[in-house]
């Protein structure tokens, strides 16, 4: 019973999938090839059922070219390797989606891509590496009930001596900050050439560093004045790093937004 309805069950599936591909849009080439499928479950090889399901495939298919566009910098020889790679990735996984094709300007170009459906530009708009904030704190110090010394009582006693202990503290503070905003933009190309996303995310990082010296009577700072006097200046990381550190957080909120716009397609 069931080997004689295959053939009414493939033919179902055909010719839905036939009226879905006239519709002549993404969507429905997408659930044709879903159709062209099934009719091939029931009977393998059904009419032109491979070279159809081809088709809708094809159709089904958005194709985005990714520009990601390089670092300019007057001062720095500044690099967003690591950043587009970690872009990449987030396009690969994607791509896990079988309706969804990503392409380098350069490889649009190898394959004669010359209307794809979406172009992603993403470009550094802004940014600073390095900028310095010094400041130097002075403080006096006391403290009182402070052991000084000790007198001699009879029969051989001792008792302490209390009074106020000084100091003079210097404390140098160092921040630097980078800070930098990148654009996303998603253009729709088939039809009218249209804006369908455009959105900015902003990073920072601090690099921050604190040192000093004292004159007097260490007994008068507190124990954190203490530490920081016994640190040495520093050198700061290089800018590179700054700029590595401050497109992290853009970075994950970039890679989660083309997540998620890309989720419904």
């Amino acid at each position: 019973a069931l080997e004689r309805i295959k053939p009414f069950a493939a033919e179902e599936q055909y010719a839905a999938g036939m009226g879905l591909l006239r519709q002549n849009d993404r969507a429905s080439a997408k659930q044709a090839y879903f159709h062209f499928l099934e009719a091939d479950k029931f009977i393998p090889g059904y009419k032109d059922v491979a070279d159809q399901a081809e088709e809708a495939y094809h159709r089904a298919i958005l194709h985005v070219v990714a520009r990601l566009q390089p670092v300019q910098s007057r001062f720095y020889e500044l690099s967003g390797e690591e950043f587009f790679r970690q872009v990449n990735n987030t396009l690969s996984q994607i791509e896990r989606n079988e309706f969804i094709r990503f392409y380098s300007p350069e490889e649009a170009q190898e394959i004669n891509l010359q209307r794809p459906d979406q172009v992603i530009e993403i470009n550094f708009e802004d940014f600073v590496v390095g900028e310095t904030h010094t400041r130097e704190i002075v403080e006096k110090m006391e403290r009182d009930s402070v052991k000084v010394g000790e007198i001699d009582l009879a029969g051989g006693r001792k008792k302490d001596v209390l009074g106020t202990v000084k100091a003079d503290v210097v404390i140098n503070h160092m921040e630097i900050v980078s800070r930098g905003v990148v654009s996303l933009t998603i253009t729709e190309r088939q039809m009218s050439d249209k804006n369908i996303l455009y959105q900015d995310f902003p990073g920072q990082f601090v690099w921050f560093h604190e040192w000093g010296h004292f004159n007097g009577d260490d007994r008068a700072l507190t124990p954190e004045q203490i530490e920081v006097c016994n640190r040495r200046r520093i050198e700061p990381i290089p800018p590179q790093q700054m700029f590595v550190e401050f497109t992290r957080p853009i970075q994950q909120q970039l890679n989660n937004r083309l997540l998620s716009f890309y989720r419904g397609y």
